[in-house]
């Protein structure tokens, strides 16, 4: 090859080169960025599923998803509701936001506006950049007209109520017992055209199709933020589920409660019939699909088993943090393969940028505590930069008298490195002592054995490392914030 043609080649290929970014930028802009259908659950725990180690309910649809997308082992979130959603929303830790316990910025009282306008929300991002953005049900991280779903980024809201979860699953949606304030916040709008009999769960998903059959002919990409109430209490669910649950009951097994099988099923046809439409209204090749939970499950009264993971919602045992996660990415995961990497709900903000292609906010984007994993989502072997993983949860004087003496769901903060995961159970004036919990997950996922007086100088590392992050995130102390408020407490 002489001179000539090397020079032209090189030339040709540097010409084309530019072409093919100036092309991909131009397609990025016109509308070919993926749309995001972001599922999550409330309160369904890490083996509330079939493919997940259920012995005993049914999540055939959601199963079939798993096995077509990237399924991670270690996904972690908060313990309850309000921060793991603020955390999704935000990026952020909830302890950084301010949120140790159940709601409240910095306070004890719980309740209020969780996520704060200043944060630039996810979807909010993504609004600002073109995108059409919906969010349907549960939002329960502020109020509406302050920081309610609209406030934060979204420009449909359909059936989200002002509480925690619904007066009832079953139409008009509302607690009839109940009247007045409480009564009125925990009812579900939006649905009156429904009928007796209607189960909330499939009316949420009736409410996505419908949202994917106008997105059709929409020239902009979506983002549908597809939060459901389920399958937090009441458990609730049609008699004919419950009837057919109650005769699978394994008196020997883990999970014996027809009731909640029969509403888990009930999240399952629901989220089936949203991923059917998916494929139907031939958006799949161009969705990113993930499905996610906010915290374990429930395993007081009888409502559900996380095994083989310790305890459940509300503690920092792997069984109130530890969740389902399956991300379809087209063209980029391949179905059926697994990640053991561990991250965190907060993650998905930036994930959801860099998969989109859209900036963010830099102010936002540089104060996130969640990285960018989108390299396990292209190669799920992959490793993440070495991080340390906290949680920080004081509790709310509201569900203190559940927990004032219960050494498994007290107040509490965690560190995870590495495979060691250390746990700080704080004091209350009611009985429960100070002490530390040191366990070796990678050789004890059930956190059967503290190793806190076996491993003095891992325990001592974990200490400092806590300890440094709540001086960073400017917490107050738990002695400081919540034990005088529990002094009061009756």
């Amino acid at each position: 090859m002489n001179r000539f043609t090397q020079t032209r080649h090189a030339f040709l290929a540097l010409f084309f080169g530019v072409a093919l970014t100036i092309s991909s930028t131009a397609v990025m802009a016109t509308g070919d960025r993926p749309n995001i259908v972001f599922i999550l659950a409330d309160d369904l725990g890490y083996s509330d599923l079939g493919c997940t180690g259920s012995d005993l309910y049914q999540t055939p649809n959601i199963d079939a998803f798993a096995s077509d997308s990237l399924r991670f082992e270690r996904a972690y979130t908060s313990p309850t509701c309000s921060p793991s959603r603020a955390a999704i929303m935000s990026g952020k830790n909830p302890a950084r936001l301010g949120i140790v316990g159940h709601g409240g910025l910095r306070s004890m009282e719980g309740g209020g506006d969780f996520l704060v306008s200043d944060e630039y929300t996810v979807a909010e991002a993504l609004r600002d950049s073109g995108y059409s953005t919906c969010h349907i049900g549960k939002w329960h991280v502020g109020t509406k007209g302050v920081t309610g779903p609209r406030e934060q980024g979204f420009d449909e809201v359909i059936a989200s109520n002002e509480f925690c979860c619904p007066g009832s699953y079953f139409y008009p949606f509302r607690d009839k017992r109940k009247t007045g304030k409480a009564a009125a916040r925990s009812a579900v709008p939006d649905l009156d055209d429904r009928n007796p009999g209607d189960h909330l769960t499939k009316c949420l998903g009736e409410e996505a199709v419908d949202y994917l059959e106008r997105q059709k002919t929409s020239d902009k990409p979506f983002f549908l933020n597809l939060w459901y109430y389920a399958v937090h209490t009441p458990i609730e669910a049609q008699r004919d589920k419950v009837a057919k649950y109650k005769q699978l009951v394994d008196p020997n097994g883990h999970q014996r409660n027809p009731s909640y099988a029969a509403l888990v099923e009930h999240l399952d046809d629901s989220v089936g019939s949203v991923l059917k439409a998916i494929d139907e209204k031939g958006l799949s090749d161009n969705t990113i699909v993930i499905f996610f939970s906010d915290n374990g499950g429930e395993i007081r009264k009888g409502v559900t088993s996380n095994f083989p993971l310790r305890s459940g919602k509300t503690s920092l045992y792997e069984g109130g943090v530890r969740v389902p996660l399956f991300i379809r990415w087209p063209g980029i995961t391949q179905a059926g393969q697994t990640c053991q990497e561990a991250v965190a709900g907060h993650d998905l903000y930036p994930t959801i940028l860099r998969m989109t292609g859209v900036k963010g906010h830099a102010g936002q984007n540089a104060k996130m505590d969640g990285v960018d994993i989108t390299q396990l989502l292209r190669d799920p072997s992959a490793s993440l930069p070495s991080r340390a993983m906290h949680w920080l949860r004081y509790g709310e004087l509201v569900h203190y008298p559940t927990y004032k003496n219960d050494r498994e769901f007290g107040p509490c903060a965690a560190i995870r490195k590495g495979d060691w995961k250390m746990v700080e159970r704080y004091p209350t004036p009611h009985g429960l002592e100070h002490r530390f919990e040191l366990f070796n997950l990678q050789e004890d996922p059930y956190e059967a054995q503290n190793r806190a007086s076996e491993e003095p100088a891992k325990l001592a590392e974990l200490q400092r490392d806590l300890a440094a992050w709540q001086t960073e995130i400017e917490i107050p102390t738990y002695d400081e914030l919540a034990y005088p408020a529990f002094e009061k407490m009756k």
